[in-house]
């Protein structure tokens, strides 16, 4: 059974300067930086795709977790822009499922907001939910402080 990740950010920014920011290999690069854990990388950035690669140390997975990984946990992540859309794929080494979505950037009053709706499934019995609850978990928080650093950068 799929779990759902919903996440929304308003910036005071038009769709086009937060589009333009998430789309920018230096604030890509930046926000890898920061955020991206061990090994992060901008894998590629051709055209409208982007394949970014962040780490999560193995000393901060759950044993569930732990148990498929054996080490860090790698992921790479695929974005696909039209426009202010994009459908987002992410692989996770080393852990049976995907999570796949869309995050889309629309008017909201003077500013924008950032949506993203998607899904983890994780198809194991017996702990598949329990993973799917973690990785849920662990995608919203980082999705929380990727909006955190947006606002930041968009600041100036």
């Amino acid at each position: 059974m799929a779990r759902p990740i919903q996440h929304s950010a308003v910036f005071p920014h038009p769709v086009d300067t937060v589009v333009g920011a998430l789309t920018d290999d230096a604030y890509l690069n930046a926000r890898l930086a920061e955020l991206g854990g061990k090994d992060a990388a901008l894998v590629s950035h051709e055209g409208d795709r982007i394949v970014l690669r962040q780490g999560v140390p193995v000393e901060f997975l759950p044993s569930v977790v732990r148990r498929f990984t054996g080490d860090d946990l790698i992921l790479d992540r695929t974005e696909t822009w039209n426009g202010p859309h994009a459908d987002v794929a992410v692989d996770v080494r080393g852990l049976p499922g995907s999570i796949t979505g869309t995050q889309q950037v629309v008017p909201d009053g003077e500013g924008s907001r950032l949506t993203v709706d998607a899904s983890t499934t994780v198809p194991v019995p017996m702990v598949g939910g329990k993973i799917e609850g973690v990785v849920a978990e662990q995608v919203g928080e980082l999705l929380r402080w990727e909006a955190d650093f947006l606002t930041r950068w968009l600041a100036g």
